[in-house]
């Protein structure tokens, strides 16, 4: 009987304790649910955040705007290219302006605006001028013809020469390349008029002389720089005919002048870069002056104008 009652104590004992060691394990694990659970549900929001701050600082504004801005002054552009439909001024000291044909020098001469400038010129006065055929046939092109002497760089001179190719890429030209090319011109052809004219060089003058000949109704092709910017030291060398020292400057560009305010202060050229556009009286000249002073106009032979003064 003691004995009975010895295995059914022990056996409630073991049951207690199997009980007890269960409800504790239960109690235990419980916790560790509850954290994993937090971490689980964590996670996500970290992930979702990253992707949130990712997307905002990938957003495109600048790829947006920079089109826009590109079609804007391509716009503007575009509307400056085209054949002036300006109503022409009285000739007076303050305001002229010389209603004629632009011609723009792209695609086919991207380096030529100073032969452009010239068939535009040309063109006013009634020839049948083409400038791929003024740039091909009538304009003293060379290369440079690149030597070296006593270790000094030599090459033939801008002023003589177009140095390069207006249909590709070069340098440019000055003043006497282009007599050169208009008078070969001017020999070799005769206007709808049948009148003869010539070019004349008046490299040096003032800007008032190239004012003087517009209010005389007649337009003039300078030399200054492209949007009248600060020329740009490029490159010297040694003139192969002379041994003068040329200092050639980027942003070199030529046009015809045709208009001018003096109340407002505003120059207006027949850009074969840009179109018919207006520019800063005062900074014009700056640039023409940097740029050697540099002009030719066409006149008729014999004439008696008051111009005659200006050639040389």
């Amino acid at each position: 009987m003691n004995k009975r009652i010895v295995i059914i104590t022990f056996a409630v004992m073991l049951l207690s304790i199997g009980i007890f060691l269960l409800i504790k394990r239960d109690n235990e694990e419980a916790p560790a649910i509850v954290s994993i659970s937090i971490t689980a549900a964590t996670l996500p929001e970290t992930t979702i955040t990253t992707t949130t701050v990712t997307e905002t600082a990938t957003i495109p504004t600048t790829t947006t705007t920079a089109p826009e801005t590109t079609t804007t002054e391509e716009t503007t552009r575009t509307t400056r290219n085209i054949i002036t439909s300006r109503t022409p001024k009285e000739y007076d000291q303050n305001s002229v302006y010389i209603d004629m044909e632009n011609i723009l020098q792209l695609p086919e001469l991207p380096t030529g605006c100073e032969i452009t400038a010239l068939t535009t010129l040309l063109r006013f006065y009634g020839y049948d001028a083409d400038k791929v055929t003024m740039a091909k046939d009538y304009l003293p092109v060379s290369w440079g013809n690149y030597q070296v002497i006593d270790g000094e760089i030599y090459k033939d001179s801008f002023f003589e020469y177009f140095i390069g190719d207006p249909a590709g890429s070069g340098y440019g030209c000055f003043s006497p390349a282009i007599m050169k090319a208009a008078d070969k011109f001017l020999a070799e052809n005769t206007p709808v008029d049948g009148k003869t004219y010539e070019a004349v060089n008046i490299s040096g003058c003032t800007p008032d002389d190239l004012y003087d000949l517009l209010i005389e109704g007649t337009p003039v092709m300078c030399w200054a720089t492209d949007g009248m910017i600060e020329p740009e030291y490029y490159e010297s060398w040694f003139d192969n005919e002379t041994g003068a020292k040329l200092d050639w400057y980027l942003n070199e560009h030529a046009f015809v002048l045709v208009g001018f305010n003096m109340d407002a202060g505003i120059i207006t050229l027949n850009d074969p870069m840009k179109g018919i556009i207006d520019y800063n009286k005062a900074r014009f000249e700056l640039r023409f002056n940097q740029m050697y002073s540099q002009a030719i106009y066409i006149r008729e032979v014999n004439s008696t104008e008051s111009n005659d003064t200006l050639s040389s």
